[in-house]
């Protein structure tokens, strides 16, 4: 797109502009920049560095079956370490941004790979300090809505620095301008690019007399007036990927440099920093789709043979297993997709890993390699978070070392899926079945690592159920030999079990195994500790240590790009903000863990629970309508799921609320026997139950709860205020039958909004003849809307339509029809439209 066609990019260019003079004053930006192919965005940001005079890395990325890990960091820097821990990678970007301000900008991220995404992640949460601006430029009509970068995008929603910029098509009146003295009608131009900056730009070039039905007849036309050896060069430049050093264009095409000196000079290429690439990626693809067939693979086999030729190291091995899979080469495939595998891995790209894993697995077909690579599958689909592609990854991994008589593989592979399982609520009954049937294999081999493995695999299975002296008793028997993982897995397993017992020195074990699992290097682990220390916790009510825990458990995860810690830790933080009485927070948190959750597992669930249940005790009729989504879970899988993600209290405390009291004993009665393992649960379902007439107070209870059952009624709200429970206080106040008590309860449902126990009060007090009982409170802005309202505003004044805001806030479509009517008539507006005016006009 030339400069001629920056039209209508005004607004664009100076929001650029302003971004980057905050940025190099040392409040860093994140910019997200989307629109669709050919709208202009690349232009627009060209047209922006023109003017800049300071820092550029630039790096892009780049359309191949499976891209390079970090391949935009690449391009960036020559002397950037791509080698070892991805966290340190990471940290030594920071580190060239903290100095001379720097403009980072990121082409095509639509096409990046999962360690570029954590990059952006790990920037974007630690970039406000840095004179630095990043600029994401990517295609939102190739962005689904389950789309990594989408994800990453509604991970960031609430973090200050980021900036969203929209490069919309051209108008009419743009292209009527665009299109003076062409003889084109410009309408009709309009009406057939749709306004594509890019499409108006080749037809205008093309200077056909008719306006073609699609791009490609304009690249092509162009394309077809090449001399035929100048054609043969653009058809490897094609086959090459976007960009390639000219030498390679002439090494692969076998045509000299004049033919592409041509193909210049009809305006299809441009070269820029030592490589000649398409004017724009959809000429590229154009180019490439006209190619035939076979003569497509040739290229392809030329291009293999002649990239391959290059010293070790030298190219990219996720490029040659592109040309491999392109040119049909199977041997090479082979090679060349396991060392792309291997790589991705060691940098974080797991999703890229398991692509490059499953094109190897297509052409092996050596017994035992097959094996190694389904467990390698399963291994990176499940670090990728694609726990439901990595079970059944393992289920054929181990089924492979059953055919093959490996019973070591066959082992390992069990403990491997019995992991996997044991992130998935509904599969934890095959994760316990796999994980005795690991242990039951290699207890009939000499001991070693693996076995020690297993044990300790075993002993989270037991605390998950609290049956924590087996967890101790696995952990012992996990202590084989010195090895320092097998010891942090054996220290994990008995700091768990000991922990989840009431000793809060079981913390410091597992404390130990986080430490001993950060220096081997074993970054999973000690997420998966860091898990545990918060879960035990949270569960147990020690907030303190949670906040201490929670802390660093998130700087690691951050650090490391390990998404899937870190969204269990912020499922978890969401319940302890509940459970403080911190519900805007606990919502919000909620809400974000689940928009940004790649998959529907126990991190969805809690946030569901937690969002279900600060809506129940605020009187929202979406409450028991988010629960639904839980209820399927705990059919498979209960008594787990029942304890783990808090289901079975917030399906009895819904229940309650709707004065449902056969429905609150079919739920919580099946559950009690798990629930006397641990008392904080047991005392809730006992209190939940006692709602419905039962007397019985379980002497394992939690002591809060086993005082309000019995009685002492002031003596529990006061423990449960120095546990940090407000909520818990004030309903055991309420079961007092004295005023004072009553009175306080009311106060503290009114502070937190909890209406339906607020209301339950008042009658209570009301029944004592108590007259002069405050009106309920409400909170409010100036203009009458409550929080919820300014939610809806706002989601109202982007353009969403009512069921994208129901989808964005997890209410029902019903609900925000009312929010909606309730909006217009508190701001007097006869319309949306005004409403969003309203909205824009007033910062809302």
């Amino acid at each position: 797109m030339g400069a001629t066609a920056l039209v209508e990019r005004d607004r664009e260019r100076a929001a650029l502009a302003s971004w980057w003079d905050e940025a190099s004053a040392g409040r860093g930006r994140l910019v997200l920049v989307g629109g669709d192919a050919g709208a202009g965005k690349t232009a627009l940001v060209d047209t922006f560095l023109r003017h800049f005079s300071g820092r550029l890395l630039h790096g892009t990325c780049e359309p191949l079956a499976t891209p390079v890990p970090l391949g935009p960091l690449r391009d960036m820097a020559g002397d950037l370490p791509l080698t070892g821990d991805p966290a340190e990678i990471r940290r030594w970007f920071l580190d060239e941004l903290r100095g001379t301000p720097t403009l980072v900008v990121l082409d095509d991220a639509q096409w990046a790979d999962e360690g570029t995404l954590d990059l952006l992640r790990f920037l974007g949460r630690r970039i406000e300090r840095c004179p630095a601006m990043v600029v994401v430029v990517y295609r939102d009509d190739e962005v689904g809505v389950r789309h990594p970068l989408r994800v990453l995008a509604g991970d960031l929603s609430t973090v200050p620095v980021v900036r969203r910029l929209a490069v919309p098509p051209l108008s009419l009146a743009a292209v009527t301008a665009l299109a003076e003295g062409s003889g084109l009608d410009a309408a009709e131009l309009h009406h057939r690019t749709g306004g594509n900056a890019f499409f108006v730009t080749e037809v205008l070039g093309d200077g056909g007399a008719t306006v073609p039905a699609t791009v490609r007849d304009a690249v092509l036309a162009r394309a077809a007036r090449l001399t035929p050896g100048a054609r043969e060069v653009l058809d490897a430049l094609a086959c090459l990927g976007p960009r390639a050093a000219p030498w390679v264009v002439e090494a692969v095409s076998g045509r000299p440099f004049a033919d592409l000196d041509e193909c210049a000079d009809r305006g299809l290429v441009v070269a820029h920093g030592g490589v000649v690439s398409f004017r724009h990626e959809l000429a590229r693809v154009a180019v490439e789709e006209a190619i035939a067939p076979g003569r497509a693979a040739r290229v392809h086999r030329r291009a293999l043979d002649v990239l391959g030729a290059a010293p070790p190291g030298e190219v990219e091995p996720a490029r040659l297993a592109n040309h491999a899979l392109l040119a049909q080469d199977r041997s090479a495939l082979l090679t060349h997709a396991r060392a792309a595998a291997e790589q991705a891995s060691a940098l974080g790209a797991h999703t890229e890993a398991a692509a490059h894993l499953r094109r190897a697995l297509d052409v092996c077909g050596d017994s035992v390699l097959r094996a190694e690579l389904l467990e390698g599958l399963g291994r990176q689909c499940h670090l990728a978070d694609d726990l439901g592609n990595a079970l059944r990854w393992w289920q054929d991994a181990v089924a492979a070392r059953t055919s093959i008589g490996d019973r070591r593989g066959q082992g390992t592979a069990l403990a491997g899926l019995a992991i996997t399982a044991l992130h998935l609520a509904r599969e934890v009954p095959l994760g316990e079945r796999s994980i005795d049937q690991a242990v039951e294999v290699l207890t009939s081999l000499p001991p070693g690592p693996e076995f020690a493995f297993a044990c300790a695999v075993r002993a989270k299975f037991a605390a998950m159920g609290f049956r924590n002296d087996e967890a101790i008793a696995w952990g012992e028997r996990a202590l084989v030999g010195e090895e320092p993982l097998v010891r942090a897995l054996a220290a994990m397993s008995i700091g768990i079990g000991r922990a989840q017992n009431g000793d809060v020195r079981g913390l410091d074990l597992i404390g130990e195994s986080i430490r001993l699992t950060r220096a081997a290097g074993a970054y999973d682990e000690a997420g998966l500790a860091y898990f545990w220390a918060q879960l035990i916790c949270v569960t147990r009510r020690w907030y303190r240590q949670a906040d201490h825990w929670y802390a660093e458990a998130i700087a690691y995860t951050e650090d490391h790009g390990q998404e899937v810690w870190r969204q269990w830790l912020r499922a978890f933080r969401a319940r302890a903000l509940l459970d403080q009485g911190r519900w805007d927070d606990a919502e919000a948190l909620a809400s974000e863990v689940l928009r940004s959750a790649a998959v529907d597992d126990g991190r969805t669930m809690i946030s569901m629970v937690v969002l279900a249940t600060v809506r129940a005790r605020r009187g929202d009729p979406d409450s028991r309508q988010l629960l639904t989504h839980v209820r399927p879970a705990m059919v498979t899988a209960e008594p787990v799921v029942g304890w783990l993600v808090g289901a079975t209290r917030a399906l009895a405390e819904t229940a309650w609320y709707a004065g449902d009291l056969g429905e609150v004993r079919a739920i919580v009665t099946p559950a009690l026997a798990t629930a006397a393992r641990e008392p904080w649960h047991l005392g809730a379902l006992a209190h939940l139950l006692s709602r419905t007439g039962s007397t019985v107070v379980p002497d394992e209870a939690a002591e809060p709860y086993r005082l309000h059952l019995t009685g002492f009624h002031e003596e529990a709200a006061l423990r449960w205020r120095q546990v940090g429970c407000p909520y818990e206080a004030a309903l055991a106040l309420t079961d007092s039958g004295d005023e004072r008590l009553l009175r306080e309860a009311l106060a503290e449902f009114d502070r937190l909004g909890a209406r339906p126990m607020r209301d339950a009060t008042a009658r209570r007090l009301r029944r004592h003849g108590v007259r002069d009982i405050p009106r309920r409170s409400t909170t409010t802005g100036a203009d009458g809307l409550t929080a919820r309202e300014r939610e809806v505003l706002t989601l109202l004044a982007d353009g969403r339509r009512n069921t994208e805001i129901a989808e964005e806030l997890f209410l029902s479509c019903r609900t925000v029809e009312h929010h909606v009517a309730s909006v217009l008539r508190k701001l007097r507006v006869p319309d949306r439209a005004e409403a969003a005016r309203y909205a824009r006009r007033n910062g809302v």
